[in-house]
């Protein structure tokens, strides 16, 4: 007797199946959920998202719209939990769901010199841009990201991912614009890369703390809502921002809201570990502070 074993869908029939294959896809079925997702939102919120959509629309598809709205819709609503400041969770998860890969500064690059029908300029200013090998490498699919870092581990190369490789984004010349043309379209597999899953989980992390702090927590809300501005950019700003966040979600927000670390005013501690965190040495200030904090708290 024969045993049938299902095999996944290949990536190719994934990416034609997303593109090709559903009523997702079409700009009016996120435009339509952008019109009855407003008549619920606050009037100062409404132009936030409005602009949010469109901007997600041209950065990845509607489906990825889609998913803005319904993590907007979370807070909205007879079910929704009310947050203090909604325009400002609107716009800095906008800012965060358009993280900077080198398919977005080729987008960016490319709008600027006139969009796909741009043609070349030789007085047009390259923008050169340092990425880490392991962002380059993560815009690759999950499958093939572990064994691609698996091999550098093997090789005792690890510490190269982690340095810069110089990219530069040009309009000057024909042969220039259209690899800026090719590495834009490159949008289209973002969805199955690596770096895409890792910034989906840590936009939901994000939002979770966010909806603890609101039930355990409420005045500190807004104090964990900004903290998605300390992740920017990419390369060593990037990779800094984002180590800094975990170290305040890690040992002073989650514990908190689990009940492990009695911090009343979590929210000034947060602001403290924040201001900390500015400047050269901001790492090693940042974890100072916070376990001063910890042990402050800890004491009482």
């Amino acid at each position: 007797m024969k045993i049938r074993v299902k095999v996944p869908p290949s990536p190719f029939r994934l990416l034609k199946e997303r593109y090709f294959g559903e009523e997702t896809r079409d700009p009016r079925v996120a435009r339509a959920a952008l019109a009855r997702l407003s008549l619920r939102l606050p009037p100062d919120v409404v132009p936030i998202v409005n602009e949010a959509v469109q901007s997600l629309i041209d950065y990845q598809d509607p489906d990825y719209a889609l998913a803005y709205l319904d993590r907007i819709g979370r807070y909205i609503g007879p079910i929704g939990v009310t947050v203090p400041n909604l325009a400002e969770l609107a716009q800095l998860l906008s800012d965060r769901m358009h993280f900077e890969d080198p398919i977005r500064v080729a987008q960016l690059k490319l709008s600027d010199a006139g969009g796909v029908n741009a043609e070349p300029n030789a007085s047009s200013t390259d923008r050169v841009e340092r990425f880490h090998w392991d962002e380059v490498i993560r815009m690759l699919p999950s499958a093939i990201v572990g064994p691609a870092l698996g091999i550098f581990q093997r090789l005792r190369l690890a510490r190269l991912t982690h340095r810069s490789v110089k990219l530069r984004f040009s309009s000057a010349g024909r042969f220039s614009l259209r690899k800026l043309k090719w590495l834009a379209a490159l949008r289209i597999t973002r969805p199955f890369s690596e770096r895409f899953k890792l910034e989906r989980v840590w936009v939901e992390r994000w939002l979770h703390m966010v909806d603890r702090s609101l039930v355990k927590q409420p005045d500190a809300t807004i104090a964990i809502v900004r903290t998605a501005n300390l992740i920017k950019g990419h390369g060593d700003a990037y990779e800094s921002g984002l180590a800094q966040w975990n170290v305040i979600i890690d040992r002073l927000v989650k514990p908190a809201c689990d009940g492990d670390l009695p911090l009343p005013k979590l929210g000034d501690a947060i602001q403290e570990a924040r201001e900390a965190a500015i400047g050269e040495q901001g790492q090693s200030r940042l974890l100072s502070v916070v376990e001063h904090l910890r042990a402050q708290a800890l004491a009482h």
